[in-house]
């Protein structure tokens, strides 16, 4: 009887630690077990070591997903040409299939996730920590930088296109400087640059070029000289045009500057009203001027019928004089006819 109750205490016990690993299984796992979220796809063209089935997918930080498939492109999409084309970029990508939860990121159209990506949203690998485990982070990129990969088949999935990760961009951007620098020819750059430094040393140590600084050094303490020679002279300039400005500024502060300026002020504000007063003046001139013209126009006309009257009447004294004192002659009687006729 107490052998059958240590075995049922021990099969309670057992039971009892198979459920809570069940339970702790089901917590640890339970994104595996919801309900699958919307297929995406993507490519790379880098190396996706520690890149597994069941990393994580995060925007910006936020789990929205997970990886479900890593595999090859030509593989995963074998055509009837592919032995002639499998030197062809496409073929050596890397097909990363992963899924968006919807509660997470929302229910999106296939427009939508196009404008999306025509926006900038792409994703990339990141290194979780330094354990080296990579996700997928996905956040929106310059697209000039980060066009799209073209590939020759159809997908199976909608695409997001990836970006290099930042290591993956360090490390191009260190095999092309190693290139260029390969390129520009280290060595003969050095030697010519050593070159270039005996040469200036030869002629700053003699020669022209010891000559001309030399000259450069006379000059300079020949500048010297001339500075402080005339220092004393600017120095005294520059005080009297300080003291003219102070006497300047006396001036214009005086109470005697005050009122000019402000009888200018008054003047100018009274301007005005003798501009207008000098336009009424003149045009009353105007006014003036106008009667005058019309009373003294027949007054001259006359007068200069009076003048030609008196130029007749001095003509006839200058031609005859005795019609002046004497008058005029009586007129003559006409003659009788003759008789008989004429002879």
């Amino acid at each position: 009887m107490e052998q059958k109750a240590i075995y049922f205490r021990v099969g309670v016990v057992i039971l009892a630690g198979l459920a809570m690993l069940a339970g702790l299984v089901l917590w640890v796992g339970s994104d595996a077990f919801r309900s699958r979220g919307r297929q995406f796809e993507t490519y790379f063209s880098e190396s996706v070591q520690g890149l597994d089935a069941g990393a994580a997918v995060r925007f910006r930080g936020v789990p929205v997903g997970r990886v479900t498939e890593v595999g090859l492109a030509a593989a995963d999409y074998p055509m009837e040409l592919a032995p002639q084309v499998l030197g062809d970029d496409a073929f050596t990508l890397v097909v990363v299939r992963f899924e968006i939860f919807t509660e997470r990121f929302g229910q999106r159209t296939n427009a939508e996730i196009g404008t999306l990506v025509q926006g900038g949203l792409r994703v990339r690998m990141a290194s979780q920590g330094i354990t080296g485990v990579l996700y997928l982070e996905a956040d929106f990129l310059d697209p000039r930088r980060f066009p799209p990969i073209a590939v020759p088949w159809e997908p199976r999935a909608p695409i997001i296109p990836s970006a290099p990760s930042t290591l993956t961009q360090f490390t191009s951007a260190a095999e092309r400087l190693v290139a260029r620098l390969e390129e520009a020819q280290l060595p003969e750059m050095i030697e010519s640059a050593n070159l270039l430094l005996r040469s200036l040393t030869e002629t700053v140590t003699g020669g022209e070029g010891y000559r001309a600084l030399v000259e450069v050094s006379d000059l300079v303490a020949a500048l010297r000289e001339t500075v402080a020679r005339l220092a004393p002279p600017l120095e005294a300039s520059v005080a009297d045009a300080q003291r003219s400005l102070a006497a300047i500024g006396e001036t214009l502060a005086s109470r005697e500057t005050r009122q000019t300026v402000s009888n200018l002020e008054r003047a100018t504000a009274r301007l005005p009203q003798a501009i207008a007063a000098l336009e009424q003046t003149v045009r009353r001139i105007d006014a003036v001027t106008a009667d005058a013209d019309r009373d003294i126009g027949p007054l001259l006309r006359e007068l200069r019928l009076t003048a030609e009257n008196v130029r007749i009447i001095t003509e006839n004294m200058r031609q005859f004089p005795s019609q002046v004192l004497f008058g005029a002659p009586p007129p003559r009687e006409p003659s009788p006819p003759r008789q008989g006729g004429t002879r």
